[in-house]
């Protein structure tokens, strides 16, 4: 197999930092979030809220292991990104829509940022050779 040197995009060194620091916030705040509502009312919260909590730490860890992939430039990490992004704005979107969260529009935001990103640089694209 024959190695090519690649080199990253800018753009894809700062996706993948903001990637991985959001990641990192967001699996905190999931945490913290399930560790509050656990002592709230003896632990009696609805299923619905508890689920989104864990939703949202796992799509946490996603955007890390993501960010990692695309500094690394990975293919799969292209795919897996635009595919973690669509979750996650799909899940802000139920956010707002449902609480009214102002922090779920940025987040918004952002993810719509980056698929049009990837998917409209096309130094992008050949970086991942998609």
């Amino acid at each position: 197999m024959q190695a090519t040197n690649r080199q990253r995009p800018l753009g894809i060194s700062i996706l993948s930092i903001i990637l991985i620091v959001f990641g990192v916030l967001a699996l905190l705040a999931a945490i913290l979030g399930i560790v509050a509502l656990s002592a709230v009312n003896g632990g009696a919260v609805s299923a619905a809220v508890t689920i989104a909590l864990i939703i949202g730490a796992i799509l946490a860890i996603a955007n890390i292991v993501v960010g990692w992939g695309l500094w690394t430039l990975k293919r799969w990490a292209f795919w897996t990104a635009v595919i973690v992004e669509v979750i996650n704005l799909l899940n802000d979107l139920y956010s707002w829509l449902g609480a009214h969260n102002s922090t779920a529009i940025a987040s918004l935001v952002v993810a719509l940022v980056i698929l049009i990103y990837l998917f409209a640089d096309r130094n992008v694209r050949a970086a991942f050779a998609v």
